[in-house]
């Protein structure tokens, strides 16, 4: 496979590069600020994306390229989500060595706990799932620029090198500041990233008539159960995990929503608490079925983000403190 990845700077993009590199593909970046396998460019910038397609020639092509809206509000207001799609899907169209094209969305083009009833029933949460949820549109409206195309849409990823956003929690779990609410279980269709990169590879590989036209979800399965996920990197920390019962953690998450709306630091608010009590579970079958079960256990996970933790984060003297 000679695959071009945009937004290859990214978490998912960085770990797809290694993957694809390390099983033999021809592979090459495209992204802002370039690099040495990457070429510079913009999905915003048609000219450079047919300039990246002229020159590479791939066959495959991942896009990645994203604006979220987990560092702050998005520089361009989500356009590289929906004007982005747009141009690259021109730009393939012309494109003569591309046959396939893989669509990163995101499960936020439904709201966690909904149960849309096809691929187009849309209920989006915030701008960027509004965003993604567009993207989808124009890639069928298109029909994907006259190519085989896929529309994988991303959980909650986490492992080795997470976005500050997500790492935070293990931090919070470091310190013994993270709490379970409630004693039932909280499952969690989550993907770890080594896996999402598998997932995604499969998705480039198999034959065309297996991928095409399908809209599904990459994730980890069998889902997560949140409680036994925190639970075995507190163990790993040296931590153990204290239960709020559910009444008094949404207390302190309509307090949060208060200190908010203050502009004051707000540890926890309603929002936050939905989503962690919230199961969210999605049909894991169509990627099984094409990639296969996934080979990397919670437990492996655990223990490979948790070194990772320990490495980057001084997480051994946070384990020595615990341990007195």
């Amino acid at each position: 496979m000679r695959a071009l990845i945009t937004g290859s700077s990214g978490f998912v993009g960085q770990a797809l590069m290694r993957r694809l590199a390390a099983n033999g593909h021809d592979v090459r970046g495209f992204s802002r600020s370039g690099g040495a396998d990457a070429l510079a460019g913009d999905l915003l910038d048609p000219a450079s994306i047919r300039a990246a397609l002229a020159g590479f020639q791939p066959d495959v092509v991942y896009n990645l390229a994203a604006e979220t809206d987990l560092k702050g509000p998005p520089k361009n207001g989500y356009a590289a989500n929906t004007m982005g799609v747009r141009n690259l899907l021109e730009a393939v169209a012309d494109a003569p060595s591309v046959s396939r094209v893989i669509w990163m969305s995101s499960q936020l083009v439904n709201r966690p706990g909904c149960a849309p009833a096809s691929d187009t029933d849309y209920d989006p949460q915030g701008g960027y799932g509004a965003s993604k949820a567009e993207g989808e549109r124009l890639v069928r409206s298109a029909d994907g620029g006259g190519k085989t195309w896929v529309i994988p849409r991303s959980t909650t990823i986490w492992g080795p090198g997470m976005s500050e956003h997500y790492a935070g929690v293990l931090r919070l779990i470091q310190r013994g500041l993270y709490f379970h609410v409630g004693r039932r279980p909280r499952l969690k269709s989550w993907s770890y990233i080594d896996t999402l990169a598998s997932q995604l590879e499969a998705l480039g590989t198999a034959p065309a008539d297996r991928v095409h036209g399908l809209t599904l979800y990459l994730a980890d399965s069998p889902p997560i159960d949140l409680r036994a996920w925190s639970d075995a990197f507190a163990h790993r920390f040296g931590r153990r995990i204290a239960t709020l019962p559910e009444p008094i953690a949404r207390s302190l998450g309509l307090a949060g929503d208060v200190m908010a709306r203050l502009g004051l630091p707000a540890p926890l608010t309603s929002r936050r608490l939905h989503n962690m009590i919230t199961d969210y579970v999605y049909d894991t079958a169509p990627i099984d079925r094409i990639h296969g079960p996934p080979a990397i256990s919670m437990q492996e996970g655990v223990r490979r983000t948790a070194e990772w933790m320990d490495a980057t984060t001084g997480g051994a003297p946070e384990k020595e403190t615990a341990a007195r």
